[in-house]
Formats: C-alpha cells, sequence, structure tokens
C-alpha cells in the first residue's frame, strides 16, 4: 500500500510540474490546478511515509485537511475554467478551519476513527466538481470528449469516496487500510488512489486542448479587426476554388482599401485608426451574406470572397459596402471620422486559377484608387460608384498602390 501511495504521489507530482509549464498559456483556472496537484502530491506522500514512523490517526489528523484544501483548489481550479467565480482565499481559509474542528473532535469522540469525515467531504466536494463541469461544458472552449471524461473522472473519485466512508459508516470494513489490510478495504483504497490522478489528467487535457484552440485561432483570425487573417482567407479561397469541386467556376473574389488611411493614421493616430479598422470591419460583416468570409490581407486592405454569389449579386453587395461605410463614420464620442472604401470585384471563370482571380480582383483595386477611390472597379471594366469622382493622386501614391499581382493585362496608369 506504502509503494501505491508513493506512486500516485508521484503521478500528481507529475502533473503538478505539466500544469507549471503550461503556465504561459494564461489559461483560467491554471494556478489553482497546479497548487492543488503539488499539495496533493506532498499530502499522499505524507501518508505514506508517516504512517512508516507515526501512528495511523496523527497521519490522518494532519493529512486529512491538506487533501482536503487540495480538493477545494482544485475546485476552485474547474470553476474559474468554467467561467465561474473562483473561491476566495478567505473561503478556502474558513472551509479547512471547520473541517479539522470537526475532524478533530470526532477523533476526540471515536477514539481515532476520523476517516469518515474525510472521506464524506471529499466526496462530497468532487461531486460538486463534477456539477461544475456538467453546468459549465458550454462555456468550456474544449472537445467535448475532454469534458466528458473530466466529468466521469470526477464522478468516478466522488462515488469512491462516497462508498468508502459508507463502508466505514456500516461497519463492513476499517477506517485505516494499514491496520486493517482487508482485501475490500485494500481494493477501494488502491482504486480511489489510483484513479484520483486522472481528474489532475482531465483538467491537463482541458487546458492544453484550451491553449491549441487559442492559437488556432491567432493563426486563424486578425487579433485586431476579428477578421480572417490573410492565411485563413487565402487558405478558404483555395478550398472554393480548388478545380476538383463542381461549383470552383461560380463565386466572386471582393479587394477592399480603405481612402486615405494613411493620411487619417497621421492626422488622428493610430488608436483611431484601428478603431476605425474595426468599425469597417464591424459595419462591412453586418452586410455580408452568412456564407461570406471576410479577411484582413495586412494594413488597411481587407478581402471577401462570395463563394456563391453571381456577378450581379457580388456588384450589388459591393456598391452596398461603398454606400454602408461612406454613410457610417467613426464616431469616437470626441470626433466623427468619415471613412471611404474602393472595392475590386473580379468574378470566377471556368477553368481559371485562383492565383489568376487574385490577380484580377488585385489589378480592378488598383484602377478603383487610381480613378477617384472611393468606387467599385470590376476586373473586365470600371464601374463608377457614389463616391469622390474628382480625387486626384499623386505619382507616389501611384507607385504605393501598384497591384502586388502584377500582370501584363493590366493597364498601365497615366502620369
Amino acid at each position: 500500500m506504502t509503494f501505491i501511495l508513493i506512486a500516485s504521489a508521484i503521478a500528481i507530482a507529475i502533473t503538478a510540474i505539466i500544469f507549471y509549464c503550461l503556465r504561459a498559456s494564461k489559461v483560467a483556472g491554471l494556478s489553482s490546478f497546479t497548487a492543488s496537484a503539488t499539495l496533493a502530491s506532498v499530502s499522499i506522500s505524507f501518508g505514506a511515509i508517516g504512517n512508516l514512523v507515526l501512528p495511523a490517526h496523527l497521519v490522518g489528523l494532519a493529512e486529512s485537511p491538506l487533501v482536503i484544501l487540495a480538493c477545494l483548489l482544485l475546485l476552485s481550479g474547474f470553476r474559474q475554467f468554467f467561467s465561474m467565480p473562483a473561491l476566495r482565499s478567505s473561503t478556502l481559509i474558513a472551509a479547512v478551519l471547520a473541517f479539522a474542528c470537526v475532524h478533530f473532535a470526532f477523533f476526540l469522540i471515536q477514539g481515532g476513527v476520523t476517516s469518515i469525515i474525510g472521506t464524506a467531504a471529499a466526496s462530497v466536494i468532487f461531486a460538486v466538481i463534477t456539477w461544475t463541469i456538467c453546468r459549465g461544458h458550454k462555456q468550456a472552449d474544449a472537445p467535448g470528449a475532454f469534458i466528458l471524461f473530466a466529468a466521469i473522472s470526477t464522478a468516478a473519485v466522488s462515488a469512491f469516496f462516497m462508498i468508502r466512508a459508507v463502508t466505514i459508516a456500516t461497519g463492513i470494513d476499517g477506517s485505516n487500510y494499514f491496520a486493517d489490510p482487508t482485501s475490500w478495504n485494500l481494493a477501494l483504497s488502491s482504486i480511489r488512489i489510483l484513479v484520483f490522478p486522472l481528474v489532475y489528467l482531465s483538467a491537463i487535457l482541458l487546458v492544453q486542448s484550451r491553449t491549441v484552440a487559442r492559437l488556432e485561432r491567432a493563426l486563424a483570425y486578425d487579433d485586431l479587426t476579428g477578421a480572417l487573417s490573410r492565411r485563413a482567407f487565402l487558405d478558404a479561397c483555395s478550398r472554393h476554388f480548388d478545380q476538383g469541386r463542381g461549383d470552383a467556376s461560380r463565386g466572386a473574389l471582393l479587394f477592399l482599401d480603405l481612402d486615405y488611411f494613411k493620411q487619417l493614421n497621421d492626422r488622428h493616430g493610430h488608436h483611431i485608426g484601428d478603431k476605425a479598422l474595426k468599425h469597417f470591419v464591424e459595419i462591412s460583416s453586418k452586410a455580408l451574406p452568412p456564407q461570406a468570409s471576410l479577411g484582413r490581407l495586412g494594413g488597411e486592405e481587407f478581402a471577401i470572397l462570395l463563394p456563391a454569389s453571381t456577378r450581379e449579386a457580388a456588384i450589388a453587395m459591393a456598391e452596398k459596402i461603398i454606400e454602408t461605410v461612406r454613410d457610417t463614420p467613426l464616431d469616437t464620442g470626441r470626433l466623427v471620422v468619415p471613412m471611404t472604401v474602393s472595392i475590386g470585384l473580379a468574378t470566377a471563370h471556368p477553368g481559371a486559377s485562383l492565383d489568376s482571380l487574385l490577380k484580377r480582383a488585385d489589378g480592378a483595386l488598383y484602377r478603383a484608387k487610381v480613378s477617384g477611390r472611393s468606387r467599385l472597379c470590376r476586373a473586365d471594366e470600371t464601374i463608377p460608384a457614389a463616391g469622390n469622382q474628382n480625387g486626384k493622386t499623386s505619382a507616389g501614391e501611384r507607385r504605393r498602390l501598384r497591384p502586388r499581382f502584377e500582370t501584363s493585362s493590366l493597364p498601365t496608369p497615366m502620369a
């Protein structure tokens, strides 16, 4: 039994090290998980070694409050992970002191038989942990299989603790597995000690899965605006316009560029520029159909994939965005910043590659910028939209606005 206790303590100590190594992820509840695993490992080690040199009931008096504190810290960690308030330090201290007083009183009354108090209290705490997991599973941001594993693990530990308390209370078995090493006593204690580390393993899986989910979102979404990242957007385009797909010849691509964004940054500061970018994404997203994808290519440049759109519908959508942006200036409370957007549109053709579509949309956007801004240009023709029809573009700006995808078919702007 001593060997099993030491093995369990080592296993839980390893989980404490893993929790500590995951601290950079800053997942809610991680500090409580680390403290709980560390305390549980220390208390179980003390129980294993202390029984070799001290009477079992004295070891239990010191060990049980530590185990209860470890269980409460575990509960606090799960509450934080599932977006619930953590248990306050005062609550933890009060609960452990109350348990220690009852535990000691029961020790004096029963002459050393105290296991029933600790096992019953631990069973209740793990039952509350199970309830916490079930209640907060929708806010977990973790795979359902990991949540189910955590719920089953905590429920199993709660059941084992309760069975242990019942068997002691009814006299089926003794209160101490060292003093009464019956087969049933040893079996229950061994299962409880071996299952206990599974709870910490389930917490590790939840923390790790949330960390991975956050990294995936960081790669897939622009952290400032919430639009798809450049890589994620191009991946979405690639999946749709794969020539093996039956609908690859349908759809449209819009390239968008906020007009005079550099001047906006220079005049009002980058914090207003950031607000303008977020404002643009917010109002544009509301105008898009559910199947559309909006991505940020970089700076003030955006793109929209309309996967099942006809040319006419794409034109109407682009003009609606131009009108929406022009009619919805950024209002910061201190100042109102007018905004306009230029758009280049390219529609898919049978047999055309994604690279060709990107170049055509980029070239159309280039023409919209150099021909006056706040307008829509198609890859095959220029379509004026309501806006600035007399805007002048300097030679330096024309060089800056030169298409990123050079093609021989694009017209050369006149100086």
